[in-house]
């Protein structure tokens, strides 16, 4: 997983870490040779050595090598995706693959080992790695959410043991990462938020009589992330994809 030195100036706040995708382009990772092509929508495309798999959605799929087999997870996963159901997929190898979300952003993976788990809403989801469970529940204590009336399923990805497995994302915009130290706090956009490690505590603010004179017109507020843990945050608006 990523690290982030803090900086700071004077009393200011801390400042998240940019990430470029010069540092996330491209790689290996247990029979799986992956790289991201493209700038303004960017794709995924991922290669499988014989007996690897990968997981993503079925609705993320731009094209593949015939010999590339595709199946339902079993069970199988219907998924909330802003209201709408998505399947969990399965791609074996050998065989290659290319996904992408069908919007402007950028994608990242951050890597999960020693029985770590990360959270993030379904809707930047992208792929995974075989030796990753995933299991979705309701986000609706994360709201409020400003996007319609459905609220996002969340994600939460796990390695068992010893095993280590990568998880693909996609933000809108610029993906920014900030690690909070114990008793650090950073106020976002519920929106905002890509990922973040179950460490961080996450708690819907008021603000206010701000918050009850907009009640009536939208569903709308913010949210607190508090360390420690790392957060991972886009500059750009969420919506269907």
């Amino acid at each position: 997983m990523a690290t982030l030195t803090k900086r700071r100036r004077g009393g200011s706040m801390m400042e998240p870490k940019l990430l470029t995708s010069a540092k996330v382009e491209g790689g290996r990772h247990a029979g799986i040779r992956f790289r991201l092509e493209g700038e303004l929508t960017p794709i995924l495309t991922l290669d499988l050595d014989p007996l690897s798999f990968v997981l993503f959605e079925h609705h993320t799929l731009l094209w593949k090598d015939p010999k590339t087999v595709i199946s339902a997870t079993s069970p199988k996963t219907a998924r909330s995706f802003w209201g709408r159901p998505s399947w969990l997929m399965m791609a074996s190898g050998p065989g290659s693959l290319s996904l992408s979300r069908d919007c402007v952003g950028k994608i990242f993976g951050v890597s999960l080992h020693d029985g770590n788990t990360l959270l993030a809403p379904a809707p930047h989801f992208l792929a995974a790695s075989g030796a990753l469970h995933i299991e979705s529940f309701s986000g609706e204590s994360d709201g409020p959410w400003v996007i319609g009336d459905a609220t996002p399923s969340i994600d939460r990805f796990s390695v068992a043991g010893d095993a280590e497995g990568l998880v693909w994302l996609h933000g809108h915009g610029d993906i920014w990462e900030l690690t909070l130290a114990k008793g650090e706090s950073l106020d976002l956009d519920p929106k905002a938020w890509i990922a973040r490690d179950p460490s961080i505590q996450w708690e819907p603010i008021g603000l206010g009589s701000l918050s009850t004179d907009m009640a009536a017109g939208a569903n709308w507020g913010i949210c607190r992330a508090q360390g420690p843990g790392t957060i991972w945050m886009q500059s750009g608006g969420v919506g269907p994809a």
